[in-house]
């Protein structure tokens, strides 16, 4: 009897462990995006759920169960592909902090993170979390993703935060935020510190403009809800930084609030006013953020009209005074919040250990291969042909592409590019080629234009389950037959190319293409217009740095993505329609002289457009000053550059030496010295000197000069006589940049 209650009693709780398990496999489910679906099969979903509550109840960290199920359930972070990192490293990284606190473990988990992979540039693709740990690298994007699926595996809240765009510097940033029990609080991804709230981005992170971050599923907490849309709910966290206004908008239409409107909050960076987030006003005519003390561009429009002004208090009114096709022009001062560091609790002592802990891990990473067996096994079989297909794909696709693909990809007779290749935008890399050669699909469609009819009559879109804009596999889009409109896009371009048909996703203006051969002539390529920009610069102008052209629509503007390593080119071929030409003037203290044209390009004509820079008035300006007598040695009489640099380990210092090494032929061509202080130096730079070590009277002297502190790098634009004309301290983007234009 008691063996049979027993039997009861674990049957019983085999039920409750099961029925839990579903409860939340079907909420995934509920707010899961159409490129998940369609891409993992249930089980896939419930080994995963099954592995998390498994942790839960192993770790018991008493998480509540809000938290858990917005920021511990859930395996996507971002726009990654996901993999299986949960169920293969959750009982790793649970024995690694075992019986310490949430905070004590989060902090280990961030060390095990930098074990694994450190900071790399590269593009726009963000890699599973296994593959980063393959590749050994990660841009900021790949390296929080992995942390936040480390944490999440070890059962602790955790999400990625970033800024769309920094408001001071041209480039963005993503970190964690972790949840340990009295709230939120950040670290730097795969970059450890000694204590939470802790990052190379305190001072950068108080000039924010707006930061925020997608929770999985209808989520209600207490932060600022930007949206909500079916799958994610965005919230903005800005006010858990710096101080925050509520900036409210309203829409008018002479005197009277428009209802239905769409506003656009704007931040100027790589010169565009690029959307941070977009509201419908009400009927009172308006909308409202949170955002940092800074100024932003918002924009309005109904229909035909539209219009903008600058937010730069609280309460903003924008007028719809201005049609499609009007051609005007306008100037706007753009400047960020000041910058106000986010005070650390760590001491000096404390810092110095987790340096040397740092090398430490270091070591354990570059112990690591960073290979990709996958691609050197197709190699060693292919040679010369497998070599021409890698070649095709990026460093990123040769570092995690698998093995079937790769020989998925080579069932097609061509090295055409746009045949061979498999990548075709930024889609999960999955075999597909073989699938479609045994159907009777290549028997039946014989062009490019035979493969557009049969996809748009074949293949059903499901818009409004993807607002995030996920890519889709075309296997996955092959098998379902169904897609959402850039799903449909890439699948498209895929079986063209797995038919033999050239085809791809144009880079600049993202429409799907194929090539006309002459038995589908029948097909009119558009009728393309020319743009000349007309400067009166003597030096070249960079596209993205200093401009960009944007192409309006009635509800949605698109950037020209135009390639910014290309040719130097101030001549564009463009469709026809009504154009932004923005340009802008970044400032030394990180304000922007913004200028903007705009016009319509006639179809088939050639146009010109006045490309505007605006300077600020007088010469370059003295903004401190120092005793110069220490360096006189080194830097000789006359103007010098001074970089003070932290260690090769620091990535903003990393960065700075990349941002030199760019800017060198331009130095070297000024012939002035380079002093550097400190054991690292640029390549490529006619260095004059290197000093071990500042004096105390230098670094208080700097410290006193632009933004206050004393934060490294610090590079300074001086004279032998002390003065100082530039300064930028710490994490700057733009350095190349600000060092060729005001050297000129």
């Amino acid at each position: 009897m008691i063996k049979r209650a027993a039997f009861f009693c674990c049957l019983l709780l085999a039920l409750c462990a099961c029925s839990k398990s579903t409860y939340y496999v079907d909420w995934l489910y509920e707010s899961m995006p159409l490129p998940d679906n369609l891409q993992y099969p249930r089980s896939f979903w419930e080994e995963n759920v099954a592995k998390t509550l498994e942790v839960r109840e192993s770790m018991d960290w008493g998480i509540p169960e809000r938290e858990f199920r917005h920021f511990v359930l859930p395996l996507r972070v971002n726009n990654e592909t996901l993999d299986d990192f949960r169920t293969v490293y959750a009982d790793t990284l649970c024995n690694r902090v075992r019986g310490m606190s949430l905070e004590e473990a989060a902090l280990e988990i961030n060390h095990w993170c930098h074990e694994q992979a450190c900071y790399e540039p590269s593009d726009g693709r963000t890699s599973a979390p296994v593959a980063t740990v393959r590749r050994g690298v990660g841009r900021c994007g790949e390296e929080s993703v992995l942390t936040v699926a480390a944490l999440r595996a070890a059962g602790i809240p955790a999400r990625q935060v970033y800024t769309p765009r920094w408001a001071h510097t041209d480039d963005n940033h993503a970190w964690v935020e972790v949840w340990t029990g009295d709230g939120w609080h950040f670290m730097g991804a795969c970059e450890p510190a000694p204590t939470l709230d802790n990052a190379w981005f305190n001072a950068p992170v108080s000039r924010a403009m707006l930061l925020h971050t997608k929770v999985y599923g209808d989520y209600d907490g207490p932060e600022d809800v930007i949206q909500r849309t079916p799958c994610y709910t965005e919230i903005n966290v800005i006010r858990n930084y710096v101080p925050a206004r509520n900036t409210v908008v309203t829409v008018l239409d002479g005197d009277t609030p428009v209802k239905g409107a769409t506003i656009e909050f704007k931040i100027y960076n790589y010169a565009e006013f690029y959307t941070v987030a977009t509201y419908t006003t009400g009927a009172d005519g308006s909308a409202s953020l949170h955002t940092g003390l800074g100024d932003l561009l918002v924009w309005a429009r109904k229909g035909n009209r539209f219009g903008f002004a600058k937010a730069d208090a609280e309460s903003v009114t924008v007028r719809l005074e201005h049609e499609s096709g009007e051609r005007f022009c306008a100037d706007v001062d753009i400047v960020p919040p000041p910058e106000n560091p986010i005070p650390t609790n760590s001491t000096p002592e404390m810092e110095e250990a987790n340096k040397l802990r740092l090398a430490e891990e270091d070591a354990i990473r570059n112990s690591h291969p960073h290979n990709n067996p996958d691609a050197d096994s197709f190699l060693e079989r292919h040679g010369e042909k497998g070599r021409k297909l890698l070649d095709m794909i990026s460093a990123k696709d040769r570092g995690d592409v698998s093995l079937d693909v790769l020989e998925d990809a080579l069932l097609v007779k061509s090295e055409h590019q746009y045949i061979l290749s498999p990548r075709v935008e930024l889609e999960p890399l999955r075999p597909f080629r073989a699938a479609v050669m045994a159907s009777d699909i290549s028997s039946r469609l014989h062009n490019a234009r035979e493969v557009e009819n049969w996809v748009r009559d074949s293949i059903k879109i499901v818009d409004g389950r993807n607002p995030q804009n996920l890519r889709t596999a075309p296997a996955a889009v092959w098998e379902a037959r169904r897609a959402d409109t850039t799903g449909r896009n890439i699948f498209f371009v895929a079986l063209c190319r797995a038919l033999g048909f050239p085809a791809r996703i144009d880079p600049v203006t993202g429409k799907a293409q194929y090539a006309v051969r002459e038995e589908s002539a029948g097909e009119e390529a558009p009728v393309m217009s020319t743009l000349n920009l007309l400067t009166p610069l003597s030096s070249k102008p960079k596209y993205y740095k200093q401009y960009t052209i944007t192409r309006l629509g009635p509800e949605k503007d698109r950037l020209m993505e135009f390639d910014e390593n290309a040719p130097f080119t101030l001549s564009y071929e463009l469709e026809c329609g009504y154009y932004l030409l923005t340009s802008g003037t970044r400032l030394q203290d990180g304000s922007v002289l913004a200028h903007m044209e705009f016009f319509t390009l006639p179809e088939g004509e050639t146009a010109g457009a006045p490309l505007v820079f605006r300077q600020q008035e007088g010469k370059c300006s003295v903004i401190g000053g120092f005793d110069a007598n220490s360096l006189l040695d080194a830097s000789g009489r006359g103007m010098f550059l001074l970089a003070i640099l932290g260690s090769r380990g620091d990535e903003p210092t990393n960065h700075a030496l990349r941002e030199l090494e760019t800017a060198a032929p331009a130095l070297n061509a000024w012939g002035r010295p380079l002093v550097v202080i400190g054991n690292v130096c640029p390549k490529g730079t006619d260095t004059v000197a290197m000093l071990p070590e500042a004096d105390e009277d230098l670094i208080a002297s700097l410290s006193a000069t632009g933004t206050p502190g004393f934060k490294l790098p610090v590079i300074a634009l001086c004279d032998s006589f002390g003065r100082i004309y530039y300064i930028s301290k710490g994490y700057n983007t733009s350095l190349a940049n600000d060092l060729k234009q005001i050297i000129q």
